[in-house]
């Protein structure tokens, strides 16, 4: 189950129990963070939680300030080594700032269940404050395809504008803008969905990936050999192949060929095959002209997994996991002591590189 289903699920129980919650965004970070702008967390007053905004120390302290005022809030925190948070220094030389929602609020859930629909990226704008007359909370969203949108209670000249900039820049950030004439502190966050794979196969190699992703917060879907013996074109079986991360593992060779040869002309962003590159060649030799050369493609990633020295099914799906990752993030696999700057640090993902057309929106 990926986090923000966690964070429904979780606020569903929290529903039934009658317990005292709200939603914690993080907006805004400067210096080291645990998490980046935009991390989400359920907290309730008892310090329980879902999601995650810290290592758990915030979320405690955030759990402590819920005396059942219903006004959104924003708690400034400063993680120096002089800090001194329920307790204990943090050390950590950065400063974070959260967005507290108490709860019940519809329109702040509404947004999180649009979130939660949404297989490709997405920008979310939320007022934080304002000089008047516009109440704080999700007002307008947009994802990276531009077919889907969401609106909150109001909606205002020019957030098509600011929703692709964040598309662009695939970074969450602040803004001080005017809206209706009233000066306006927006956060524009960038939300990348949770990373969909699907899995071609019924090995144990196969299942041990399929239960590695779902742990690890992936939406994994894993279609048999049975399945692929029907021989339903893959497209209409499953319509988001084209936007999702496809490993192919059932060690037949007529049945990877055929399923190659379908995934292949979808030119997804990942397609992961099992197996020596030699096979995959001999695969590929086998397809009409046009595909051949797919083979040759940034996309196309055989044998597959990172060279971690996996042997064991479920080390193989760690090298494979850590790949896909990497790929979705955009990242150049490496060790974090070797990284300069903040690790958090937003990239261009091959994965998630959908354009907008921004000449078919009208931005004020």
């Amino acid at each position: 189950m990926s986090e923000i289903q966690e964070i429904l699920s979780f606020y569903e129980q929290c529903l039934r129990q009658e317990k005292r919650c709200a939603l914690a965004t993080v907006i805004r970070t400067s210096g080291p963070s645990y998490r980046s702008a935009g991390a989400r967390s359920i907290i309730c007053d008892d310090g329980s939680f879902r999601g995650g905004l810290s290592a758990g120390c915030l979320e405690g302290d955030i759990a402590c300030r819920l005396d059942g005022e219903k006004k959104s809030f924003i708690v400034d925190y400063d993680l120096s080594a002089e800090d001194d948070i329920r307790g204990f220094p943090f050390g950590c030389g950065g400063s974070i700032e959260i967005l507290v929602e108490p709860l019940p609020n519809a329109q702040a859930m509404h947004a999180v269940e649009w979130f939660a629909s949404l297989d490709r990226p997405a920008a979310l704008l939320t007022v934080l404050t304002s000089e008047g007359g516009i109440d704080s909370g999700a007002i307008y969203g947009m994802n990276a395809s531009c077919d889907s949108t969401y609106h909150g209670k109001l909606k205002f000249q020019g957030m098509e504008g600011f929703a692709l900039d964040v598309l662009s820049e695939r970074r969450s950030k602040i803004v001080e803008t005017e809206l209706n004439g009233k000066r306006t502190r927006l956060f524009a966050e960038y939300y990348e969905p949770p990373i969909s794979v699907y899995v071609f196969g019924d090995g144990e190699d196969a299942r041990i990936l399929e239960t590695s992703g779902e742990t690890y917060g992936l939406n994994v879907t894993r279609v048999s050999r049975s399945e692929l013996r029907a021989g339903a074109p893959l497209v209409k079986t499953y319509p988001r192949l084209a936007h999702s991360f496809s490993v192919v593992m059932t060690h037949d060779l007529n049945i990877d060929t055929d399923v190659i040869q379908q995934l292949a002309s979808l030119r997804p962003p990942y397609l992961g095959i099992m197996g020596p590159r030699s096979r995959t060649e001999r695969m590929f030799k086998s397809f009409e002209s046009d595909l051949q050369n797919i083979i040759f493609e940034p996309n196309v990633f055989s044998p597959v997994g990172l060279d971690l020295g996996a042997e064991t099914p479920r080390e193989i799906a760690l090298s494979i996991l850590a790949e896909i990752h990497s790929i979705a993030r955009g990242r150049i696999p490496r060790h974090l002591r070797d990284v300069d700057g903040a690790i958090h640090e937003r990239e261009l993902s091959l994965a998630n590189a959908m354009k907008c057309s921004v000449g078919k929106l009208s931005v004020g």
